[in-house]
């Protein structure tokens, strides 16, 4: 069993709650992903998995004192080695990195996440970069931004089949996602494409 990556320290749900850095993430998870939100484009919440996650205690909390962001991708492939070490069916798991020592957090986070997605598709693994300008659209509104967060953050949890909307646009992503779910995965992806042609 691999110890803690070398750069992160776990912090219990309680622990997260009173620390300043996260309470702030652990506020945004409750009244911003477990809950609607006008402009979302569909109904429910804005993350279907995150009310369960929580009433599971399946988030887990990191905070990371990487100085550079060599050093914070170095982490992350450690905690991508330990996180595959879990419950692979598990779609509520997930570990969220918060980078505490860097001058520019958001920079490293989006370098991190660009440089390391390649690596985590293949190992069937989703890994988000978040932070408080984050211009990613949302999948149902290009209007909306999901991914902005108080403060910058890495996630990483299981591939699910809805992940198709996230892995469309590179043939080696979706044919990756395809090899996975099979015709679990084909259903997903027609219904995706029915859905971007009636949005156009």
């Amino acid at each position: 069993m691999l110890g803690k990556p070398s750069q992160s320290e776990r912090l219990s749900l309680e622990e997260a709650s009173s620390d300043p850095a996260f309470r702030e993430i652990v506020a945004w998870i409750g009244k911003f992903l477990c809950s609607p939100h006008a402009e979302l484009g569909r109904a429910g919440d804005v993350c279907p998995f995150a009310k369960t996650a929580v009433t599971k205690n399946a988030i887990e909390f990191f905070r990371n004192a990487s100085v550079d962001t060599d050093s914070l991708e170095e982490d992350m492939r450690q905690h991508l080695t330990e996180f595959e070490q879990g419950d692979r069916a598990d779609i509520y798991r997930c570990r969220i990195i918060v980078p505490t020592q860097l001058d520019d957090a958001a920079h490293a986070v989006q370098s991190v996440q660009r440089a390391l997605k390649p690596l985590f598709v293949e190992r069937h693994l989703m890994v988000g970069q978040f932070f408080q300008d984050c211009d990613e659209p949302g999948l149902w509104n290009p209007d909306f931004r999901p991914l902005r967060t108080p403060v910058p953050l890495l996630a990483i949890r299981n591939m699910v089949p809805t992940d198709v909307a996230f892995l469309y646009h590179d043939a080696s992503y979706l044919r990756t996602y395809l090899d996975k779910f099979g015709s679990r995965g084909s259903s997903a992806l027609r219904q995706f494409e029915m859905t971007r042609e009636a949005n156009k």
